[in-house]
């Protein structure tokens, strides 16, 4: 089959978190023996398609846009910089003709509900299947009535079937709309965890644990992986980590950088800020952890959370999204209250099963 896969998150280098269960599922569906052409911003849209060394049926047609879409996520980008809005209009422009210039396909793909499905694909002559994350359904269930229902409905209209990373997200989705429109939307979606393209970092993992403060050596080692804003609570996790006499790994960055190294100063804290660094050293320092905490107030489906459990990581997450139910068939993750004594004492425990 020929297969069209548009998302405006894709991974521009083995390095880059941006998009890279996107790039998992395109190599996957290009080693089942489909050609497959993926949209997705990045580089000209003048450039040749490039071949995927890892799946040489797998071509990559960059659109432009990068300035606006990329990690952390193209509305993070913007609060930060409103004029790269001025790039979206090119970016769909060329991503439309992109899409046209691949020809028939007998697929199209559209990571993420807006602006992939709708307005880039929307007028595609194939059958299309929606894939929605987490902040794509946040932003749509944040829209006015109007646009909401003329967004699915459209898609709906359109025979679409969508795929949802998290039931949670699907369940948001389908309360923000009228019932006849839900129970519709519901009988034409599925529920399906984004596919994980783990490198192995054991190696990397050693070194980056023996790199540690050696006066606090003999402390169990707690990584909290994500961005540094509000909503992720890394205030929290801090907190926690020092209450259980634990080191803490911060990987990320963000705008509260600045106040969370200042508390983690101020407690005293065994602290380290690694800063944004390339996902496999992320993964790495992941690796190294007797624990990750994930203390995020708002989720979906988090990654970080299934990619320490594929590294063997015991996790200690707040309830969010689909964690609780991941949590009841998993025994490595375990869900706690959202304060400190709570998270403190579950980190305890997950260390001391681990042990």
């Amino acid at each position: 089959m020929k297969l069209l896969i548009l998302s405006t998150s894709y991974p521009a280098s083995d390095a880059d978190p941006s998009g890279h269960f996107v790039r998992a599922e395109a190599r996957a569906l290009a080693r089942q023996g489909h050609d497959v052409h993926v949209v997705a911003p990045g580089g000209s849209p003048f450039d040749e398609p490039a071949r995927d060394p890892a799946a040489p049926s797998l071509h990559v047609h960059p659109a432009g846009g990068g300035a606006l879409f990329g990690w952390p996520g193209a509305l993070a980008r913007v609060r930060r910089d409103p004029t790269r809005l001025l790039h979206a209009l090119p970016f769909a422009i060329a991503a439309r003709v992109r899409a046209s210039a691949i020809g028939p396909v007998d697929r199209a793909i559209a990571h993420w509900i807006v602006p992939s499905a709708v307005p880039l694909l929307l007028g595609l002559p194939a059958p299309i299947e929606v894939v929605g994350h987490g902040a794509d359904v946040r932003m749509l269930c944040a829209m006015p009535a109007a646009a909401r229902l003329f967004i699915v409905r459209a898609l709906l209209d359109r025979d679409a079937s969508f795929r949802f990373a998290a039931a949670a997200s699907l369940d948001a989705l389908a309360r923000a709309l009228p019932t006849p429109l839900a129970e519709r939307l519901e009988r034409a979606s599925r529920v399906e965890p984004v596919l994980l393209d783990l490198p192995d970092v054991t190696t990397r993992a050693r070194v980056l644990r023996a790199s540690l403060d050696p006066h606090a050596s003999a402390d169990k080692l707690v990584v909290a992986a994500g961005r540094l804003v509000p909503s992720k609570r890394v205030d929290l996790a801090i907190e926690a980590a020092t209450s259980a006499s634990m080191s803490i790994v911060v990987v990320g960055d963000g705008p509260l950088r600045a106040e969370l190294e200042a508390l983690a100063r101020a407690r005293p804290a065994h602290a380290r800020f690694v800063g944004l660094v390339p996902r496999d050293e992320a993964l790495a320092w992941i690796a190294a952890a007797d624990v990750l905490l994930h203390a995020s107030a708002e989720e979906a489906a988090p990654t970080v959370v299934r990619e320490a459990r594929a590294l063997g990581v015991p996790v200690v997450a707040c309830a969010a999204g689909d964690v609780s139910v991941w949590a009841r068939r998993d025994p490595g993750l375990v869900v706690a209250a959202p304060d400190v004594r709570a998270l403190s004492a579950a980190l305890q425990a997950a260390v001391a099963a681990r042990s």
